[in-house]
């Protein structure tokens, strides 16, 4: 009983997100000095913000967190990922994803390499989740890989 008692009050590392490198470009023509959030939530919202160097690259750090919510029985809680920008007062979501809280090699893959042009229409992508083979995660953007 009282390992449960402890159990219900220990906080655990929660990994929201992985390190994003990424680049905007226009029409193929870098962006520079455009404001990039990324939005990530878990027990509440957590924001970064920031901008384009002049080759349009930007970058936000790993995100992890102490959280008791883990802790709790039954918790199913998710993760919700989103990097985006406004340009010239158009909205573009550059990566979009909702999943469980927990490093995971393809995203970390994908967000490591945001290759975003604001011309490219926005779609769901698909791809192999290399931790839970049966499960694919699935992401909004407008960035590719090549």
């Amino acid at each position: 009983m009282f390992d449960q008692i402890t159990q219900y009050f220990k906080k655990y590392d929660v990994h929201l997100s992985p390190e994003v490198h990424g680049s905007v470009s226009n029409n193929g023509i870098p962006l520079e000095n455009i404001e990039v959030y990324r939005t990530l939530d878990y027990d509440k919202e957590y924001v970064d913000r920031v901008r384009t160097d002049s080759n349009g690259r930007f970058s936000f750090p790993e995100k992890v967190i102490k959280s008791r919510r883990p802790g709790k029985l039954f918790d199913e809680t998710r993760i919700r990922q989103i990097v985006g920008l406004t340009y010239e007062g158009e909205k573009y979501l550059l990566w979009y994803l909702t999943g469980e809280a927990g490093p995971s090699q393809a995203i970390t893959e994908r967000l490591g390499t945001l290759n975003c042009d604001l011309t490219t229409p926005e779609t769901v992508v698909v791809f192999k989740n290399l931790e839970h083979p049966d499960f694919n995660h699935a992401a909004a953007t407008i960035c590719r890989w090549d």
